[in-house]
């Protein structure tokens, strides 16, 4: 690992990486004075790029509210040098690209990723969304629909909603308290000023050389990137601006202490109590704010969760910083209630105060603080690594907040203790300067908030000191979870085998030093004939698991500070178990979440509190995004074992806490055993690991036992399937369902699904402008090939949404019949290209190799096969698949406001068969 120092105006400057970061570093500024930072990485095996430019949404107008989000969208459709508005999207999904942007407050970030041999190309285009964009009159007329869509899908979503009604009890001259998406309202042509010579101004106004930041990240060498940089980006403006500052409060003085109650569509109550304090990030050296943040959210016993807990008033609670601009922020603490719990406010305030007060009088103590600095340095020596696109955003970002050589380090910084500094912030932690927010379904109120019609309401200030404050509060004590030894023990990686083979329980070991840490991931799949037969038995199955993880939940979030992770995923063949973190401790964390599966007490209220979580999860289904319930939909239909919500929660009321300990003792009766170990561990350790699992859990169950997932197919086409829907907005999910499942089947769907992406979306996103959520993909259903078709609109129903799609189709039959063997090479390569990438982080060779296990692929090289497969492909071969694929019966999940859902009549149901 070096850091290159050199910059264009001989300024010195030393990135400072972390320890185990083996990239080369180099900062440049270039002539215009655009600051750019080089990340050469040879394991790369993509290549990525990210700008940030120091304005967002607190910058809009104050006659265009969201110009700046629109301006975001207007810059991908047309640059001088390529005014096509498809080009862009084209020729990254020609290479197996991926882009995106955001609006944030103070930021708007443009990103994507690419394979390296393309990266040239893809910065010409990218490049010139800052220099010269068209901003073509025809599509800001067309764009401003899209945005008014984007609008239009969000205005059920809770967390908009309640942040709209926030924003009234706020300070309204402050830019983060107004309106940022925008929508055909506020973005049009006014007297004095059309919307195009609005964004012009905007964007001469903002986007400046100045104000912009760029990371350009690859397996390049330092100097090829650096030729990209100024090659591409020494046009970009120069303007002579500078980055601004917002000065106004986030809420004023003279409104607190405060009150108020909005109303949600979710079934959930919360209670969020926000201190305005100074934005933390002026003290990112020393992270105050973080220290406190990690006091008052502590789950282990004694803590103020644990205690509410106890009550029955919480089931979680969390703590941070919030709306923070540059100079001010907000603290939050976040309390997720029960029913009963929103009953009693005023004590659970008291309890907050009496919490912090606490931390306050003996809480602020340097072996604390020195505690967290430690596992905060030993995330940061052992960074997992981030996807090229993923890091150049957060470099990129990083660039307009912190001096440019500690980028790297910012986040992770805990210089020294300063219990002065924490006090300074404890100082506003008090109830004269506290804004309380409860939001449920049940809260009324005559005022509206502007933009998302939330009902809320100003409630009596309380201030006082309850007498039913909580009892038992105590400070955490030392983490004995924290690790120790962090030495590395493997050098490569080996062959994934078979360490134990019994019929009842088989363990697999990928030994592997390649990521640089001293970390290890398990997968433990118990499954069982008993787990998924009925929907009475998956949902205990499901909340077996979901107690499993809620009655450790105290005792293990130590562990879970220390980075050691746990969870419990319940499936139709039984319930995996997952744990993540340093190889060091994590046997004390697996033997405890052994320990309390096969003999840990049950208690009811244990089992009461997961059962109420399952019920508002099901019921709050229908107001998840339309794409998600569209989807959810398809999968619910086509595999088999599986059901939907309606049945699940309707298998829920029947179910006490008795008759889940019954359950208990019957599953663990009749397991098999699967598992997986990967990671910095030897095969001596894995092995005893799972002698153990074999001793606490003693399978007696073979794999044949186990029933097989299926995948149903239509024999001919069925009616529109509705799922229970309270979004709003239209949508339909077209599914093309492949019939053959060899290599060589899912090869040609792969290749015709990214073929078929960019001309989609830019067909039915930009140029017929249907809605917000427009995507075509490959979906594979287990080895069942197929392609998904995604259009959610605000203003055109199912029966206009699925002729448009049919529309596009005809017209992609006559491209597919006319491709030659040179049109699809691009695409084969990009498929390939993506399927044998190598894997960055630990995690996802965890997740593949655990995939390849559960399909039985056990040579573990199905990715590389099915790229030879793709590469094998010819243009004869894709068109007799996409003409199969037409001839079949579709499938098609679709919803519209106001028509009645018949998912539970099952209308797919009579046309479905088995896969043979």
């Amino acid at each position: 690992m070096t850091t290159k120092t050199s910059s264009s105006n001989g300024q010195d400057i030393r990135i400072i990486p972390g320890p185990g970061d083996s990239a080369d570093y180099q900062a440049l500024s270039l002539d215009n004075g655009l600051q750019v930072l080089l990340v050469h990485d040879a394991k790369a095996e993509r290549a990525g790029a990210a700008m940030n430019v120091a304005t967002g949404s607190a910058f809009n107008p104050e006659r265009f509210p969201g110009l700046a989000h629109f301006l975001e969208h207007m810059l991908f459709l047309g640059t001088d040098l390529y005014p096509d508005p498809n080009d862009y999207q084209q020729f990254l999904g020609a290479h197996g690209g991926h882009h995106n942007a955001f609006t944030a407050p103070r930021d708007t970030n443009y990103f994507f990723d690419i394979a390296p041999e393309a990266f040239a190309p893809a910065l010409t285009r990218f490049s010139r969304f800052f220099i010269a964009p068209t901003l073509d009159e025809a599509y800001v007329e067309r764009e401003r629909h899209a945005v008014n869509a984007e609008y239009q899908a969000r205005l059920q979503d809770d967390g908009r909603r309640i942040e709209d009604a926030l924003s009234q009890a706020l300070n309204p001259a402050h830019p983060y308290n107004h309106f940022s998406i925008g929508n055909l309202d506020t973005l049009r042509d006014l007297p004095e000023q059309t919307l195009r010579d609005a964004l012009v101004a905007f964007h001469e106004a903002h986007y400046d050389a100045n104000t912009m930041s760029l990371a350009l990240i690859g397996p390049q060498s330092l100097d090829t990137l650096s030729a990209l940089a100024r090659e591409h980006f020494s046009e970009v403006p120069d303007r002579g601006l500078t980055r601004r500052t917002i000065d106004q409060p986030l809420i004023l003085d003279e409104q607190l202490p405060t009150a108020m109650a909005a109303q949600s569509l979710d079934q959930q109550h919360q209670v969020r109590f926000l201190f305005p304090i100074p934005d933390p990030e002026q003290d990112y050296r020393l992270k105050p704010v973080s220290f406190l943040s990690h006091m008052i959210g502590h789950e282990a016993p004694g803590s103020l969760l644990a205690c509410l807990r106890q009550r029955g008033w919480a089931d979680g609670l969390s703590a941070g910083s919030a709306r923070g601009d540059g100079r001010r922020a907000l603290l939050m603490v976040n309390i997720e209630l029960t029913p009963q719990g929103s009953e009693h406010l005023d004590e659970i305030q008291t309890a907050l105060m009496a919490w912090i007060e606490l931390i306050r009088e003996r809480g602020v103590k340097s072996w604390r603080y020195d505690e967290q600095a430690r596992v905060v340095e030993q995330q940061f020596r052992f960074q997992q690594r981030q996807a090229p696109a993923q890091l150049a955003t957060a470099l990129s970002v990083a660039m307009a907040r912190y001096p440019l050589q500690e980028v790297r380090r910012a986040g992770f910084l805990m210089e020294s203790f300063d219990g002065v500094r924490i006090h300074d912030y404890l100082k506003d932690l008090k109830p004269d300067n506290l804004l309380r927010l409860y939001t449920g379904p049940e809260v009324t109120g005559e005022l509206r908030s502007p933009w998302f019609d939330t009902p809320w309401q100003y409630q009596p200030v309380y201030q006082g000191q309850r007498e039913t404050a909580l009892e038992g509060l105590a400070l955490p004590q030392a983490n004995a979870f924290i690790a120790r030894d962090l030495d590395m023990i493997n050098d490569g990686s080996t062959e994934t085998r078979c360490l134990l083979d019994t019929p009842e329980l088989d363990l697999w070991l990928h030994a592997t030093g390649a990521f640089g840490a001293p970390r290890v991931e398990w997968r433990i799949s118990l499954q069982s004939p008993h787990a998924g037969e009925r929907v009475q038995q998956l949902v205990m199955t499901e909340l077996l698991a979901r107690w499993l993880e809620d009655s450790l939940s105290d005792a293990l979030y130590p562990a879970r500070l220390a980075g050691q992770g746990m969870s419990a995923h319940a499936h139709a063949r039984g319930m995996t178990l997952s744990f993540s973190g340093w190889r060091d401790r994590q046997e004390l964390v697996m033997t405890q979440v052994l320990e309390q599966l096969m003999q840990g007490e049950m208690s009811t209220h244990h089992v009461q509190r997961v059962r109420r979580s399952l019920k508002r999860r099901w019921q709050d289904e229908p107001g998840s995004a339309l794409h998600e319930q569209l989807n959810r939909a398809l999968l619910q239909s086509l595999i088999t074992p599986s059901w939907t919500s309606e049945a699940r929660l309707a298998a829920l009321e029947e179910i006490t806490p008795e008759t889940l300990r019954e359950f208990r003792h019957q599953w663990l009766g009749a397991l098999h055993v699967q598992a997986l170990a990967a990671g910095d561990t030897s095969a001596e350790h894995a092995r005893e690991l799972g002698e153990t699992l074999r001793a606490r859990l003693s399978p007696r169950i073979p794999l044949d036992a186990i029933p097989e997932l299926k995948v149903l197919t239509a024999r001919a086409t069925p009616p529109l399937l509705r799922p229970q829907s309270r979004r709003g907005d239209s949508g339909m999910l077209y599914y093309l369902q492949g019939e053959g499942h060899t290599l060589e089947d899912q090869a040609r769907l792969a290749i015709l699904g990214q073929m078929i992406s960019a001309p989609f979306f830019n067909q039915l996103r930009t140029e017929q402008q249907l809605g917000y959520v427009v995507a075509a993909r490959y979906q594979p259903l287990i080895e069942t090939p197929g392609l998904a078709l995604l259009v959610q609109s605000p203003d055109h129903d199912t029966t206009t949404l699925r002729s448009r799609i049919e529309q596009f189709l005809a017209g992609f039959d006559e491209t597919v019949m006319g491709m030659e063997d040179a049109e699809i090479e691009a695409y084969q390569q990009a498929v390939a290209e993506r399927l044998v990438e190598r894997e960055q982080r630990l995690g996802q060779i965890t997740a593949r190799l655990w995939q390849e296990l559960a399909h039985g692929w056990t040579g573990f090289d199905r990715r590389e096969q099915l790229a030879e497969a793709v590469k094998r492909q010819r243009s004869e071969q894709l068109q007799s698949a996409w003409q199969a694929l037409r001839s079949r019966p579709i499938l098609v999940a679709g919803a519209d406001d106001g028509i009645a859902a018949n998912i539970v009549d099952a209308p797919w149901q009579p046309f479905l068969v088995t896969t043979p």
